[in-house]
């Protein structure tokens, strides 16, 4: 859905996109891989280069991804399972093994392929994996935001237990948590919104991020993927967090910008 959108449609020029990214990455790279990482997830030409510096010292492996459900349609905890997901460079395959424990692990996730079908927040990490590792297994749920409140937050902490538990039983899983940051205020209201709920990131602080955004009336899209993801990290158990990269889209002249952040947890 994404490809020709979000990303280059054509192959060989969506490799050569991905190769400057990582080339730009690995320039001002810590050199630091993690179990746990948080990506952003907006057009390549918006927040690509942000996302490179996640992925760039990477080492293969199976992937649980947690996306964003920008339509609101469909369960909460929305799995995706039976399925190839394609991209010009390559095709992913959701580990059904996975899929299925999980949904013994926890009666909060459902198996729900309608949240996934016009979604593009897990869609445009694949072509990073494709290319850095050839072939990849994936898990793909999406997190439907509803309210940043004690309920949302003690189902994000369910289902993080939950993912977190299996990924360490089941052994050679990493997780990925997307979501762009605050959106559509001028850069200076951005960078000063964004400074605080990474704060709150930093210290792996979900209840801290909920109050922040719900303080400053922050227009976050995946906070329920942010906090599903620390809660995970802190059961695999990280006690830190480290922002690869921060930027806004006014790098490309927008007055409504959104910020964009690659972080580690570790």
């Amino acid at each position: 859905m994404s490809a020709g959108t979000f990303y280059e449609i054509d192959p060989n020029m969506l490799r050569k996109q991905l190769d400057f990214y990582f080339r730009n990455a690995a320039a001002n790279s810590r050199k630091k891989d993690a179990l746990v990482r948080m990506v952003p997830h907006s057009p390549y030409i918006h927040s690509g280069q942000i996302a490179a510096h996640s992925y760039v010292n990477l080492n293969k492996s199976n992937f649980v991804i947690l996306g964003s459900n920008h339509s609101s349609y469909g369960a909460n905890f929305a799995l995706m399972k039976n399925s190839l997901w394609k991209t010009p460079i390559g095709e992913a395959l959701v580990d059904d093994n996975f899929a299925n424990k999980l949904l013994k692990e926890s009666n909060l996730v459902e198996f729900d392929a309608i949240p996934h079908e016009d979604e593009s927040s897990i869609e445009v990490q694949l072509p990073f994996l494709l290319h850095k590792f050839g072939d990849v297994n994936i898990l793909p749920i999406v997190v439907n935001n509803q309210i940043p409140d004690e309920t949302l937050l003690e189902s994000c902490r369910i289902v993080g237990s939950s993912i977190a538990k299996l990924m360490k039983k089941e052994g050679n899983w990493k997780l990925i948590g997307s979501s762009d940051l605050s959106r559509n205020i001028e850069v200076e209201e951005t960078e000063r919104i964004d400074k605080l709920l990474l704060k709150a990131i930093g210290k792996l602080d979900v209840k801290g991020l909920f109050n922040a955004i719900n303080k400053m009336n922050a227009n976050v899209c995946g906070y329920g993927a942010i906090a599903t993801t620390i809660f995970a990290a802190k059961v695999l158990g990280a006690k830190k967090s480290q922002v690869l990269k921060y930027g806004t889209s006014a790098d490309l002249g927008e007055r409504e910008v959104t910020g964009y952040a690659s972080a580690i947890f570790y």
